[in-house]
């Protein structure tokens, strides 16, 4: 594995806001089987990226939301690309989308790059280091106020009961990356998604497995990645996940359970 991805991603970042920017508000979504959404910038985005990926590292696996094909499935080292992660809100012209990259070494997530072109941010994870636009993420503050509180949800509201969670705003953002990205930067307590997939978790895990965060389906049990490297890359169990400090999400999980 490359020691340093870092000046090849901030690359291509620059070439992904070219592609995506001129396109956010402009460009009309449409419906995928599985009922999410998707636009022309997703696919313009998800050909570049992996001609580019490929190019850099061509005994690499690509796993890519929107290629119907993953390519080198069997590689040790793999890439699980969100092309952009947020396609609802950047179809109505909202600002957090973006892009996000996670490398795999097997079932383990060890790196993960994202970029949020609109809100500028940038985060980095490889080598142990996680970073926010090129310095090392701040730690969280010692002391909150109660009223800042705060967990970030996605497409729960199918499993749960929102009004059950006490002691916390809910927020929704519109990307799980982000959303994540929110955790591992200490501005958000912790997350709930839905089931979702491979490339929603992997460019981010690595940051907040680092802090020691847990990841656990409601019904208590350890989410685990590798069944999620099998097509087609989502969760085995139909129902939502919670990922934060241990003492959060126990705390979440009676609430809702």
């Amino acid at each position: 594995m490359p020691q340093d991805n870092l000046a090849f991603v901030r690359e291509l970042f620059r070439e992904y806001a070219d592609i995506t920017v001129p396109l956010h508000g402009a460009v009309v979504a449409d419906d995928k089987a599985d009922g999410s959404s998707v636009t022309r910038a997703d696919r313009d985005a998800s050909a570049h990226v992996l001609k580019r990926l490929n190019a850099y590292t061509p005994g690499y696996g690509v796993i890519s939301e929107e290629e119907r094909d993953s390519y080198l499935p069997e590689a040790q080292w793999q890439w699980a690309v969100d092309p952009l992660d947020g396609t609802a809100a950047f179809a109505r012209g909202l600002p957090v989308w973006g892009l996000g990259m996670g490398l795999l070494h097997g079932p383990e997530p060890v790196a993960g790059y994202l970029h949020f072109p609109l809100v500028n941010q940038t985060f980095a994870f490889e080598n142990n280091i996680a970073l926010l636009n090129g310095s090392p993420v701040p730690p969280s503050p010692a002391h909150l106020a109660p009223d800042t509180l705060n967990v970030m949800i996605t497409a729960i509201h199918e499993y749960v009961d929102v009004r059950r969670i006490h002691g916390y705003r809910v927020h929704n953002l519109g990307s799980v990356c982000y959303h994540l990205m929110m955790l591992a930067a200490g501005r958000c307590d912790a997350i709930i998604t839905g089931p979702c997939f491979l490339w929603d978790l992997a460019p981010a895990l690595p940051f907040t497995r680092a802090l020691g965060h847990v990841e656990r389906y409601l019904d208590g049990s350890t989410f685990e990645v590798e069944p999620l490297l099998e097509p087609s890359y989502g969760f085995p169990i139909r129902q939502p996940m919670f990922i934060g400090p241990a003492d959060v999400v126990e705390r979440l999980l009676r609430s809702l359970r």
